[in-house]
C-alpha cells in the first residue's frame, strides 16, 4: 500500500507524480468539491447563530468517488491543497468525504523535490481557525451577494451583482470619476531658461521667486518674470553642489505587487497574471525534469527562507562579483501570513535564459520579471553622482539637476525606468555667470485627478486593507464582467450602469460599502484565523444592522424604480403614449408607458449609429457600428432589408503580432 497525496490541481498532481517517480500515489480533487448551494442562500440563521449548508458540488460526484476509492487503498492520506484559506477549506471538505484512520495535512510552498520532501517530513493537522476564517468570509460574501443583488434585479435588471469588496472597489472608481467631472481647470505658467556656460547648453527651470516656490506661476508672476529676465543677460551661479545618491532595490514580489507590475509593464490583467503564475508554480517540463519554477503565488509575505538568501548570495558572487551582493531580509506588514514566502524562483540555476525554450511568450515574460526582481532584491544599491546648479537674478532662482551612474548595483539585473540624465553638468563655482539664451514660457492648466488603472486600484485596495491576495484578480474581472467599468487604454472608467448601481447602493448601504468598514471586517477575519475573535460574533454584528437596512430598501423599491425611469418627451409611434427610458438586460432602452397594453420598445441610441467607410459585402450599402449583447459590431445600414453583420475591428492592429483586434 502506498501513501496517497491529494492536491487540488491536475497540473500540480502531474508535476508531483513525476518528481516522486511512483513513490506515492497522487490524485487531484480538481478544485473545490463542496460549497454553498448556488440556487439558494444556503445559510440558516437561527437564534443568533449562522449555519452554512455545504453540499457536494454538482458534477463532482465522480471525482469524489475516485478520491474515496483511492483513499481506501492508501496506507496514509496526505491532504495537500494550496497553503491558504481556500486550500484549508478544500482540505477540510476532503477530510469530510474520506473514511480513513490516518489523514494528515501537508503544505507545499514550492513544487520541487526539496519542497515536497520538507512537506512530507512535517505533516500536521488541518488548521481549524483558517477553516473558520474561510467559512466566515464565505458566509459574509453570500449574505451580501444573495441579499443585495436581488434588490438590484428588482430596481434595474437581472444579472447585476453587489459584493462586499467588489462594491467598495466600484465606489472608489465612481467617486474618482465624479471628482474628475467636477474638476475645474485653472491656468498657470511655467518658466524655463535656456542657458550657455562652460561650452555647454542646458535648460533650467524657475523654481523660486523672492524665496517662495514658483512651480506654478499665476499671470502676475509670469509677467514679472518676463519683465525681469531678458535674453542675452548673464545670470550668476548662486549654488552648486555635488553629492552621491544611492537607490535601494524593490523587495521581491508578493501577489499584489506582482499583479501591479505585470499590469503596468506587461499589460496583463490581474486574472491573466495569476493564471500564468499558477502554471509556473504548479510545474513546467524542462529537458530532464518537471518542476515548479516559482514559490506559491498567493502570498502577502516578503519573507525569504534564510537558506535561500545564503544560496542567492553565493550565486550573485559567482556570476557577478562580490561587490554586487548584499543579502537582505524584508519585513512583513502586520497580518501577513508569515508561513508563506515571497514570490521567488525555486532555483537560481533556472535562469530565464535557461527555461526560455520551455515556456510560452507570456510565461517567459512573467518568469523573467519574477526572477530578476527577486535577484535584484538581494543585490547592492546603485550609486549615482548628483549635481545641482542654481542660478539667481534679483530673486529669480533657476535650478537644474544632473544624475550620472557610478555603480549599477541591482540595476544590472532589474530596472524599470532610466534614472540617468542625458548629460552631466560641468562643475561650477559660486558667482560664475551663465548666459541666458532664451526664456521659455509655457501656458498650462491644472489637471484633474487621474483615473485608476487596475494596478493603481489594487494598490489603493491593498493600502486600505481591503481584500486579500486571492481576491484582487476576481474583483477586477467582476467589475468588467458586469459591465460596471470599461477599459480605455490602461484606465478603468465606470460605465453609466456602474455609476447607477453605485448611486443606488451607496446612499442606502453606505455604512456597509465603505473603506473603513471593509478594512475593519478584513482585520476581524484575520483575528478569526489567529483564534482571537469568534466567527459567529462577526456574523452576528454584521447581520443585525444589515437585515434592518435590507427591509427598509425592499420597501423603497417601487419609488426607486419610478425615480430611475425617465420620461423622454417622446411619444410611442404605436399608441401615442409617452415613451420612458428604462434599463433592461442589454442596457437602456425606450419603452411605452402603456405597457402591458402596448409593448413597443426601441433600443436607446438607435438613431445615433456611427457610420463607417466600409461597404456591405452583400448589397454595397454603408456599414454602421451598432452595440449588441456582446459589444460593438458592424451591421448593414439597410437593416432589416439586409441583415449582414461583421465583427467590429479596431483601427489599430495588435502591437505584439500585428493581427486585427476585435
Amino acid at each position: 500500500m502506498k501513501d496517497l497525496i491529494i492536491v487540488e490541481s491536475p497540473t500540480k498532481a502531474r508535476t508531483i507524480k513525476k518528481i516522486l517517480k511512483g513513490g506515492q500515489a497522487v490524485i487531484s480533487s480538481k478544485g473545490h468539491i463542496r460549497d454553498l448551494p448556488k440556487s439558494r442562500l444556503g445559510v440558516e440563521i437561527k437564534d443568533g447563530k449562522f449555519y452554512p449548508e455545504y453540499i457536494n458540488i454538482r458534477g463532482k460526484a465522480a471525482d469524489i468517488k475516485e478520491i474515496q476509492k483511492a483513499a481506501k487503498k492508501a496506507k496514509r492520506v496526505f491532504l495537500a491543497p494550496d497553503p491558504d484559506r481556500e486550500g484549508e477549506a478544500i482540505a477540510q471538505h476532503l477530510a469530510e468525504v474520506i473514511t480513513h484512520s490516518d489523514i494528515v495535512r501537508i503544505r507545499f510552498f514550492e513544487i520541487t523535490k526539496n519542497g515536497i520532501r520538507k512537506a512530507l517530513e512535517s505533516p500536521g493537522e488541518i488548521d481549524r481557525l483558517l477553516v473558520d476564517a474561510h467559512k466566515t468570509r464565505r458566509v459574509l460574501d453570500r449574505l451580501v451577494g444573495y441579499k443585495v443583488s436581488p434588490l438590484l434585479w428588482k430596481m434595474v435588471r437581472r444579472g447585476l451583482s453587489a459584493g462586499r469588496v467588489q462594491t467598495v472597489a466600484l465606489r472608489i472608481l465612481v467617486e474618482r470619476e465624479k471628482e474628475i467631472e467636477a474638476f475645474k481647470p485653472e491656468p498657470y505658467w511655467t518658466v524655463k531658461g535656456l542657458f550657455e556656460a562652460r561650452g555647454e547648453r542646458f535648460e533650467a527651470e524657475l523654481v523660486r521667486i523672492d524665496g517662495k516656490k514658483a512651480e506654478r506661476l499665476n499671470k502676475e508672476q509670469m509677467k514679472k518674470a518676463k519683465d525681469a529676465l531678458a535674453s542675452g543677460m548673464d545670470i550668476l551661479v548662486s549654488s552648486f553642489t555635488k553629492d552621491e545618491r544611492t537607490f535601494t532595490p524593490f523587495p521581491p514580489f508578493k501577489t499584489s505587487t506582482l499583479q501591479q507590475e505585470a499590469s503596468t509593464v506587461l499589460r496583463f490583467a490581474p486574472r491573466r497574471t495569476m493564471r500564468i503564475a499558477q502554471g509556473l508554480y504548479e510545474g513546467v517540463t524542462l529537458e530532464r525534469t518537471t518542476v515548479g519554477l516559482i514559490t506559491y503565488m498567493r502570498t502577502d509575505s516578503l519573507r525569504i527562507a534564510p537558506e535561500f538568501i545564503t544560496a542567492t548570495k553565493g550565486h550573485i558572487i559567482e556570476t557577478m562579483g562580490a561587490e554586487y551582493s548584499k543579502p537582505r531580509a524584508y519585513k512583513d506588514k502586520k497580518g501577513a501570513q508569515a508561513a508563506h514566502e515571497t514570490i521567488r524562483p525555486t532555483g537560481l540555476a533556472r535562469t530565464p535564459e535557461f527555461v526560455t525554450s520551455h515556456l510560452d511568450r507570456d510565461a517567459k515574460r512573467c518568469y523573467d520579471m519574477i526572477y530578476r526582481r527577486y535577484l535584484a532584491s538581494q543585490m547592492a544599491d546603485s550609486t549615482y553622482e548628483r549635481r545641482i546648479l542654481e542660478l539667481e537674478h534679483e530673486g529669480f532662482v533657476f535650478r537644474i539637476r544632473s544624475l550620472k551612474q557610478v555603480f549599477d548595483g541591482f540595476e544590472k539585473m532589474y530596472l524599470r525606468e532610466k534614472r540617468e540624465t542625458d548629460f552631466q553638468l560641468p562643475e561650477f563655482t559660486k558667482g560664475e555667470g551663465a548666459r541666458l539664451l532664451k526664456l521659455v514660457v509655457e501656458s498650462k492648466q491644472t489637471q484633474p485627478p487621474s483615473r485608476f488603472t487596475e494596478a493603481s486600484l489594487i494598490r489603493r485596495l491593498e493600502a486600505n486593507g481591503i481584500g486579500r491576495p486571492s481576491t484582487y484578480a476576481s474583483i477586477m474581472a467582476t467589475l468588467s464582467g458586469r459591465h460596471y467599468v470599461t477599459r480605455e487604454r490602461a484606465t478603468m472608467i465606470p460605465t453609466e450602469l456602474g455609476i447607477l448601481v453605485n448611486d443606488l447602493l451607496i446612499p442606502r448601504f453606505g455604512d456597509l460599502f465603505n473603506v473603513e468598514f471593509t478594512r475593519k471586517m478584513e482585520e476581524e477575519l484575520d483575528q478569526v484565523a489567529e483564534g482571537s475573535y469568534d466567527w459567529q460574533k462577526i456574523l452576528r454584528e454584521f447581520w443585525e444592522p444589515f437585515s434592518v437596512i435590507l427591509k427598509k430598501v425592499e420597501a423603497e423599491i417601487p419609488a426607486i424604480k419610478q425615480e430611475i425611469t425617465k420620461d423622454t418627451g417622446e411619444v410611442c409611434p404605436k399608441c401615442g403614449q409617452p415613451l420612458m427610458e428604462k434599463w433592461g438586460r442589454f442596457g437602456k432602452f425606450l419603452a411605452c408607458s402603456g405597457f402591458p397594453d402596448c409593448r413597443y420598445t426601441k433600443p436607446l441610441g438607435e438613431e445615433q449609429e456611427e457610420k463607417t467607410e466600409r461597404k456591405c459585402p452583400e448589397c454595397e450599402a454603408q456599414m454602421v457600428i451598432k452595440v449588441g449583447r456582446f459589444g460593438r459590431f458592424l451591421a448593414c445600414s439597410r437593416y432589416p432589408e439586409c441583415k449582414h453583420t461583421s465583427p467590429y475591428v479596431l483601427p489599430q492592429p495588435c502591437p505584439l503580432c500585428v493581427s486585427d483586434v476585435l
